[in-house]
């Protein structure tokens, strides 16, 4: 078996390949460039795979991305073709449901101010800080990040409701509601955390419509992919104090250009796309692939397999 990679590998990680799949043919490349028909496996952080990047390894049977949202990839090619696509599902639950904890901690308790206070040498206590405890959360997008989330949120004594297209019911939300009830929802909650993935139907999702659902000083936060908010609407909802503060991580284009008026907004609190990263977070994406890896090609046993139609 011949595996592709264009994830930069460590001698100990080939080690450990070859110790799990003896006989593995490890070839690791720069860019996916080069035609290759015995290629068998491809490892990749998804980026760099176009259309056209499939048509140089036609024995290709199975594709590892280790990112946690696909909507980068070709997918209507990779299902034509055959490929099994399969992401790090869970890898990324622990480091992005702590990002949203500490989101709302900086929201809540005035995290910014502070900072700016400390710059200017001012030890003020005037700035109005808030608490986790009691406040009604709810979580878009119940996938397993969303479910750590929860869990999370809940320790911190909130209550928590989720939101999917389904909207079955799970241990972790007192409440879930399908897609089509949200407004309900969005009505009863003094935060909203959107973590969808992005398919052709939650682009724009968080929309003027989505905001106008939303109770009147809601905190909002993005950890899904920026294009499933609108940005023209969001802003419009952070200026006309709909959504009293949000915090994102994820824009329509990043880096977020200069001219953008969120810079400015002091309620907004900006990071650039870093949720999903740790010092930690690269050591779980590599236990899931070896695991699919020692399953390999028992698809049934593998994690993070993709729905090509619905996208995630």
């Amino acid at each position: 078996m011949r595996l592709i990679s264009s994830v930069s590998l460590t001698e100990e990680n080939m080690g450990k390949l070859r110790e799990l799949c003896p006989g593995i043919e490890i070839v690791q490349v720069r860019s996916l460039s080069e035609p290759d028909d015995k290629a068998e496996v491809l490892l990749t952080y998804g980026w760099d795979v176009k259309k056209e990047t499939l048509d140089l390894f036609p024995n290709l049977r199975w594709l590892q991305s280790l990112s946690a949202g696909v909507d980068m990839l070709p997918l209507k090619a990779i299902a034509e073709k055959g490929i099994r696509l399969a992401n790090v599902q869970g890898a990324h639950k622990i480091q992005m449901s702590e990002h949203v904890i500490w989101s709302m901690l900086m929201l809540l308790r005035q995290g910014a101010v502070f900072v700016h206070q400390q710059d200017h040498k001012s030890f003020s206590a005037k700035p109005k800080i808030d608490e986790m405890y009691g406040k009604t959360v709810c979580i878009v997008g119940a996938g397993t990040i969303g479910r750590e989330i929860a869990l999370k949120c809940s320790a911190f004594g909130m209550k928590v409701i989720g939101v999917s297209r389904e909207g079955k019911q799970s241990d972790v939300f007192s409440r879930s509601y399908q897609v089509e009830k949200m407004a309900e929802a969005l009505g009863q909650s003094d935060l909203v955390v959107v973590v969808l993935p992005l398919t052709d139907q939650t682009k724009g999702f968080v929309n003027r419509d989505f905001i106008g659902m939303m109770k009147e000083g809601t905190m909002l936060i993005n950890v899904a992919r920026g294009p499933v908010a609108d940005e023209e609407a969001l802003i419009e909802g952070l200026q006309n104090g709909r959504i009293k503060a949000a915090a994102l991580d994820v824009f329509v284009q990043e880096p977020l250009p200069e001219d953008s008026p969120l810079w400015s907004m002091e309620n907004v609190l900006i990071t650039p796309h870093i949720g999903g990263r740790t010092i930690q977070a690269s050591e779980r994406m590599w236990e899931v692939f070896q695991e699919n890896l020692r399953n390999y090609p028992d698809f049934c046993r593998m994690k993070g397999l993709i729905d090509l139609e619905e996208g995630y």
